[in-house]
């Protein structure tokens, strides 16, 4: 088997990347560590939670994409973690989900209440009081 020593061939094959792409995606990763930490000090109400889960999903994935190389990948490596990230979102979508349709009863001390008004099946002990 003839190796090729073809430079043009090697160029191809190579995946350049200068210093700018990294430093651009240091950038991004510093803002977002910056929005994290004044995003966690303010009270956001019931949005603490699902802010902090996209940031970290955003600067998680831009570490897998460029600094792990995954940009520049083919095939399986693309669809295992596109099939892993849809996974983390279906389990967490069913944790919230559980956590909302629960009763205030079940749920953890010191965890706040569920914020959905009451439906027409609610039994009356359940249903939010008004003061006269």
């Amino acid at each position: 088997m003839a190796h090729d020593n073809n430079p043009k061939h090697e160029k191809e094959q190579a995946h350049e990347h200068g210093p700018g792409r990294y430093v651009v995606i240091w950038l991004l990763l510093l803002v977002f560590t910056v929005t994290t930490v004044v995003t966690g000090r303010m009270d956001l109400h019931g949005a603490n939670l699902p802010v902090a889960l996209v940031i970290a999903t955003i600067k998680a994935t831009l570490v897998v994409l460029f600094f792990m190389h995954l940009w520049d990948s083919e095939g399986i490596n693309r669809l295992v973690f596109s099939v892993s990230l849809l996974f983390v979102i279906v389990l967490l979508l069913g944790v919230f989900g559980d956590l909302l349709t629960r009763s205030p009863t079940a749920l953890p001390v010191g965890a706040p209440e569920p914020t959905l008004e009451p439906g027409p099946g609610t039994p009356p002990e359940r249903a939010p009081t008004q003061a006269p």
